[in-house]
């Protein structure tokens, strides 16, 4: 009678605790498996956070006696607990008690809502398929994406050995040019020497010819100056008695320097030095002087060509200057300033002959001995720049090559085969671009510049997981903000594809990138729809 007695209260709280009658796994209803152990049908019952020690029966009771709702999984009467769902088949589940017979089936398979009027269908089962079925699709992609990782592996490997073979023979390369570009140096050096002790002995014979020339030409100058002042005389000297007198100078109205119609005596004296008259040798030296722009006035005659002694100097100077850009120099004279003296002449008419200075133009070059070495010094100059320039790329590729091989391409080396690419994101407004271990950019489709929105700065996953994501600092500073910066997240993918961009916070920009070279860990996804309860 007691056995009775003791299977019939058995079977009550069974009914009233139990989700199922599988014996091996009896606990309250909402009861995850992990936490069976706290729930022990013969024992008084301890809260699991320790405020309250209640009857083991009390336990789903639709009364909160524990602080942490731990007494009352399987009912709404807890606010802070949890119900389990145990989805056979399916993906177990946790979902607040509050959720318990509120006529909506939260768990596939109806377990929530044993005591509500909603007709929950046990769908774990097709939900179970369609997810294994998916698991089953990712499982094949991913396996697709880990092979390509191990090529990518290879190929980033193959290519930092390449670049450490191709820098050895750089810097092999890099000794050769050195070693030639000194020979080239001391040709160059010694060429230049010759060059200026040849041009400071043309230079020197050159300033004594000019020299020589200025004094012959301002002894001409002198000598028509002369002739000029004599012709004025004999016509001034209207007695021809070879004495100039003031009222002589009277009669020529031009030396009226007051305009009132007469030339006063103190206006012809003035040109005499304030002397009665002058004799033809005085005149010359000293009264010509005074009254030659006064009497040029009405002249019309041949015009004077002025001596550009100083052109010459200067166009030696310059000759001597230039002559590593230009083998060819020479002493042409400034034809423009030429035509500037030419109508200069116009107004000042004078005397001298125009024939006296047709040769006036200079055209001094570099005598066959002295062009030769200024020749032999410009070749020793290029071919020590050309020397010069092929050692500074040789150095450049170096750094390029050394720079590639100290980069960190991952763990194998498999993200070394996206350096060089770039990949494309747009959406209405912008196109964005990726360029890995270079930059991000932004490029607005309505046209205008790009916009820097970083250039490779480092690896930024966590600890564990390290080549998950990118870092990409120091770009374009925004307008009254900081520079702009982009985290470049990425993701497994049997293809190298930019999926997304957007701009969490401004000036800082989120990337999303898939590729194979982040299929690096081969998960069993197999296990991740595993039923816990089993």
């Amino acid at each position: 009678m007691r056995n009775l007695i003791f299977y019939i209260l058995f079977l009550s709280v069974c009914s009233l605790l139990y989700c199922t009658a599988t014996v091996e796994v009896l606990r309250p209803r909402g009861v995850d498996l992990s936490k069976k152990i706290f729930y022990v049908p013969d024992q008084d019952f301890k809260c699991i956070d320790g405020s309250n020690t209640i009857p083991f029966n009390f336990v789903n009771d639709d009364f909160c006696d524990c602080e942490d709702g731990s007494d009352e999984p399987g009912t709404s009467a807890c606010s802070n607990a949890f119900f389990h769902c145990i989805n056979s088949g399916y993906i177990s589940l946790n979902i607040p008690s509050s959720r318990v017979n509120d006529n909506i089936c939260d768990c596939c398979d109806g377990s929530d809502e044993y005591n509500s009027t909603a007709d929950c269908m046990n769908t774990c089962v097709e939900l179970g398929k369609q997810a294994r079925e998916e698991q089953q699709k990712q499982q094949e992609l991913y396996e697709i994406g880990y092979g390509l990782w191990q090529q990518y592996s290879t190929q980033g490997k193959q290519l930092k050995e390449n670049n450490k073979v191709q820098l050895e023979n750089l810097k092999k390369v890099e000794i050769d040019e050195e070693k030639l570009s000194a020979e080239k140096e001391a040709i160059k050096n010694e060429a230049e020497e010759l060059e200026k002790t040849a041009l400071d002995a043309y230079k020197s014979v050159r300033e004594e010819q000019l020299k020589e020339k200025e004094e012959m030409e301002m002894l001409q100058h002198q000598e028509e100056e002369k002739k000029n002042a004599e012709i004025a005389f004999r016509e001034l000297d209207s007695d021809q008695d070879n004495i100039l007198t003031y009222q002589e100078i009277q009669q020529f109205l031009k030396f009226d320097t007051n305009n009132d119609g007469h030339v006063s005596e103190d206006e012809a004296k003035f040109f005499l030095h304030m002397k009665d008259s002058m004799v033809l040798e005085e005149f010359v030296t000293t009264g010509w002087m005074i009254m030659k722009p006064i009497y040029l006035l009405d002249k019309t005659l041949v015009t004077e060509s002025p001596v550009n002694v100083m052109s010459e100097k200067e166009t030696l100077e310059n000759t001597e200057l230039d002559h590593e850009e230009d083998d060819d120099d020479s002493f042409n004279p400034n034809e423009e300033d030429l035509s500037d003296d030419e109508e200069e002449s116009d107004k000042s008419p004078v005397f001298t002959p125009k024939e006296n200075f047709e040769n006036t133009k200079i055209e001094p070059e570099y005598d066959d001995e002295t062009q030769k070495i200024v020749n032999a010094a410009n070749e020793a100059r290029n071919e020590h720049k050309l020397v010069v320039d092929r050692l500074e790329k040789v150095r450049e590729d170096i750094k390029q090559l050394q720079a590639f091989i100290d980069a960190d391409f991952g763990s194998r080396e498999q993200f070394a085969v996206l350096k060089g690419q770039c990949f494309d994101y747009e959406d209405r407004e912008y196109t964005y671009r990726f360029c890995p271990f270079d930059k991000a950019s932004q490029i607005a489709k309505s046209g205008g510049s790009d916009v820097n929105l970083g250039r490779w700065g480092s690896w930024a996953g966590p600890e564990d997981n390290k080549y998950s994501k990118m870092r990409y600092d120091n770009g374009q500073l925004c307008w009254n903000g900081p520079s702009r910066s982009t985290t470049v997240l990425l993701q497994c993918g049997i293809e190298n594809k930019l999926l997304s961009s957007i701009e969490p916070n401004r000036c800082e920009y989120l990337f999303e990138f898939s590729t194979p070279a982040a299929c690096s860990m081969h998960e069993d996804v197999n296990s991740v729809h595993q039923h816990t309860e089993l």
